[in-house]
């Protein structure tokens, strides 16, 4: 992603992709774009974010128009570019978005099932069977991370560099891009070990392409949230306003407006309930994780 983000991004617009002029009397812009990584089709990106998005038009009274890129690395270039206005982000893009220049601050946090705080768990996992107990486990292993931009790739090596597990010498690293394939490729034996978010592996068993029993988790870290941040740039009342909209539609809020029902009204590609307020030094551990492991995805981060 560092390097990406050192050339223009290959980016899909469903609209022109820059702010209108602003509106007379409010100061505001006659339209938002809104960015974020749509996990298959654009279709996906509907599915996903279309409800949150009418939702979040409506509260704020102002049109917004989406913007699809390949990767966080193009939603970053955008941001900096001023193309969009909000984009949903993941901990570690959020964190490279600022230090490369992104004026943006988080106005919200995604919490996945109502009632959860703010985040989600990394899970160490192996097959049931396996000894393996404890973060000692991972050494003398071959590991299955995902991608190196990854806060479930990140925050494990920083936990490693602490127990002065040295990667490629205390384990052989195994990257499965598509982070939900992971614990199909431990099951299947690929892996000894692998590191996954407990939303994966809840993705996996219901794909069921784990069964219960097949895996067990032996070592978890907690990680922030993936935020939504918005361009401080935009007027500060509206950015207010963007923060109040955003904690306040949820799956609850979207099924009392009779636009959907269940499961349909979840929000984001893991099918989360919602957001919750967040503030930029949430994100420290980012900062943090980067200059002690010095990894390359971390790119300016690490210095």
């Amino acid at each position: 992603m560092a390097a990406a983000l050192l050339a223009a991004a290959s980016v899909t617009a469903c609209g022109k992709g820059d702010s209108g002029p602003a509106s007379s009397g409010t100061g505001w812009p006659d339209k938002l774009v809104f960015a974020a990584v749509p996990s298959g089709e654009a279709k996906t990106f509907e599915a996903h974010y279309g409800l949150f998005i009418n939702a979040l038009s409506e509260e704020l009274g102002i049109k917004i128009e989406t913007f699809l890129a390949a990767d966080y690395a193009g939603v970053i270039e955008a941001l900096i570019a001023d193309k969009v206005d909000i984009a949903q982000l993941g901990a570690f893009s959020y964190a490279l978005a600022v230090q490369n220049g992104a004026n943006v601050e988080p106005s919200g946090v995604l919490h996945h099932r109502k009632g959860d705080k703010p985040g989600y768990v990394i899970q160490g996992i192996a097959p049931a069977a396996s000894p393996v107990s404890s973060l000692e486990g991972f050494r003398g292993k071959t590991v299955c991370f995902p991608d190196p931009a990854s806060t479930t790739t990140l925050l494990p090596l920083f936990e490693f560099a602490k127990a002065n597990m040295v990667p490629d010498k205390d384990f052989k690293r195994l990257t499965v891009p598509a982070g939900t394939a992971i614990p199909r490729t431990v099951k299947k034996g690929d892996c000894e070990v692998g590191l996954a978010a407990d939303v994966q592996m809840e993705s996996a068993t219901k794909a069921g392409d784990i069964g219960a029993g097949d895996l067990k988790v032996f070592w978890t870290m907690q990680a922030p949230g993936s935020p939504i941040a918005t361009r401080t740039a935009l007027p500060q009342d509206l950015r207010e306003k963007i923060k109040t909209a955003a904690v306040k539609i949820n799956a609850d809020y979207l099924a009392a407006k009779g636009v959907c029902t269940g499961d349909k009204c979840l929000i984001s590609s893991n099918r989360d309930f919602g957001y919750l307020p967040v503030e930029h030094s949430y994100y420290q551990i980012i900062w943090d994780a980067c200059k002690a492991t010095k990894v390359t995805a971390c790119g300016p981060l690490a210095n």
